[in-house]
């Protein structure tokens, strides 16, 4: 058993437009261990989202194999994938992706609350993570109370209150 908690082999994405196919990434091998935190850059258009989705089972690669803990995302459920994810991976994208209706420290606690854990618990942890990125003054303001700046930090907060 890999002591990894994400491992990509051959990795590679096409899309078709019309008859003509698009090579989006072309054979990535990636081996993150527990702990360890990567930052995807690169130019506009040059597949980071696509690896990304690929990488936390979103999307299905063209070539090439996603495991998460060991377990080939080729070769699970919908459901084992999304438990995978919201129990061991963190994205921080470079569009926040808060949801508007919830204040700040419920979108935080949004990953605990899925997982169907207390609601308190959630919400103290999430305000909990909130401090940590200097944002436990802004627990109640929704995203559009938020600067761009704090909506990010609020972001990466969601990313790692499941540690």
């Amino acid at each position: 058993m890999s002591n990894l908690v994400l491992s990509a082999k051959g990795l590679a994405k096409s899309f078709f437009q019309g008859s003509t196919e698009v090579a989006v990434l072309r054979g990535i091998d990636l081996d993150l261990a527990p702990g360890e935190c990567v930052a995807v850059v690169g130019a506009s258009g040059s597949g980071k989202s696509t690896m990304l989705h690929l990488l936390g089972g979103l999307d299905t690669p063209s070539a090439g194999t996603v495991h998460i803990l060991g377990k080939d995302m080729a070769g699970i459920g919908d459901a084992e994938r999304s438990r995978l994810r919201n129990q061991n991976l963190g994205f921080v994208y470079q569009f926040h992706h808060l949801l508007q209706e919830f204040t700040a420290q419920e979108n935080v606690a949004m990953p605990l609350l899925i997982r169907n854990g207390s609601h308190a618990e959630a919400m103290e942890t999430a305000a909990a993570m909130l401090n940590e990125v200097g944002l436990s003054h802004r627990l109640t303001h929704r995203p559009s109370e938020l600067s761009g700046g704090e909506r990010q930090r609020a972001a990466i907060a969601r990313a790692l209150v499941t540690k």
